[in-house]
């Protein structure tokens, strides 16, 4: 089984963010996020193995010869997401040209 840390999918997140926001440089519209909800399927897996482990990760799909049990958990995220390079406001999806500070 492939793991997936929470670190690593708010990373994923962060990095859609970005994309959102180089997408709409120089839009007419801007849109504020206020809050950025993330849910996700957790996996704790039980692998029957010599050394027994248990893990915790996000919830995969792969193919194997190993005997396991899992039990899934959903765990909701609710993230306000703020721009540092704005002094900690709501970033937007958009950027401003003028001014040269860049928001999500």
């Amino acid at each position: 089984m492939s793991e997936i840390g929470l670190a690593a999918a708010i990373e994923e997140l962060r990095q859609e963010l970005y994309q959102a926001q180089e997408a709409g440089i120089r839009e007419q519209f801007a849109f504020e996020v206020e809050e950025a909800q993330l849910e996700l399927i957790l996996e704790l897996r039980s692998d029957v193995r010599p050394e027994g482990k248990l893990s915790f990760g996000l919830a995969t799909v792969g193919v194997g010869g190993t005997s396991a049990s899992a039990r899934t958990h959903k765990l909701i995220l609710k993230l306000k997401v703020k721009d540092q390079a704005l002094g900690d406001r709501n970033a937007t999806v958009n950027a401003d040209g003028e001014s040269g500070s860049v928001g999500w």
